[in-house]
């Protein structure tokens, strides 16, 4: 029962997130589908889970936006060269204080998800991480070559 139960809220989140946005759903959806079956989760583990792993990715999307949206205004004003030391000052510590942030965050979802599985667990998800990140680039190294 709670393997259908965790099947069920697995194939739910998958079809919402392809529904959401895209591509970027797709792979959101691929990596919570990667995440459930490396950590083999029970349901009661899911559920305290998930709430606390979404929220974090959500304030890790917002942080890494962010830093997009610096890149491509220094990008639309000519370029790192044209930049006075004043500003490249400022986008560097901008930078530093968005890598803080991180840092952070990503010790705030540790700690919490320290309360609701096991430490064996926490790190399988940082190995999960990982891999998942590196199957992606992987992938799209291979599509943009070809393969």
């Amino acid at each position: 029962m709670k393997k259908i139960l965790l099947l069920f809220i697995i194939v739910f989140t998958i079809n919402f997130s392809f529904g959401q946005r895209g591509p970027r759903g797709k792979v959101k959806a691929l990596k919570i589908a990667y995440i459930t079956e490396q950590l083999d989760l029970s349901s009661k583990e899911a559920q305290q889970f998930w709430p606390i792993y979404n929220e974090h990715e959500d304030t890790m999307e917002t942080l890494k936006r962010t830093e997009r949206k610096s890149l491509r205004a220094i990008k639309d004003s000519d370029g790192f060269e044209n930049l006075s030391e004043k500003e490249a000052e400022d986008f560097l510590n901008n930078y530093i204080k968005a890598e803080e942030k991180k840092h952070l965050m990503r010790k705030k979802l540790i700690t919490d998800l320290r309360q609701v599985i096991p430490h064996k667990k926490i790190l399988k998800l940082v190995k999960a991480e990982m891999d998942f990140n590196k199957r992606l680039l992987k992938q799209l190294r291979n599509r943009r070559q070809g393969k």
